[in-house]
């Protein structure tokens, strides 16, 4: 059930890449009970990013970036989330790169 237009890469400026201004912004997410997309945090997607840098076909323990989802593993040759001690499993799904300003220091 992912929403129209998800998984794209849309180009900014006409190049297919940001403007220098512009950080690249990548946002997973995961299905709840209620069948609602729900996004995780900026530390865990970047964390996600990580992993699939290494092993595109690995796992990705959510715990080592965040207690509360010690729980949680996701495999992304599946595309989905694991909850470990309940053994209950939910769809994920990346959203095309989104850009953001970044601050001027």
């Amino acid at each position: 059930m992912a929403r129209p237009g998800s998984g794209l890469l849309v180009p900014v400026n006409g190049l297919g890449y940001p403007p220098q201004n512009l950080a690249r912004v990548v946002v997973w997410e995961w299905m709840n009970e209620h069948g609602r997309w729900r996004p995780y945090s900026a530390v865990v997607c970047h964390h996600i990013e990580n992993v699939l840098k290494g092993d595109a076909r690995g796992t990705v323990v959510l715990g080592q970036v965040d207690a509360q989802l010690t729980a949680y593993i996701i495999d992304l040759q599946s595309m989905h989330q694991f909850r470990q001690d309940t053994e209950l499993q939910g769809p994920l799904q990346l959203l095309g790169a989104q850009c953001c300003e970044m601050a001027h220091e």
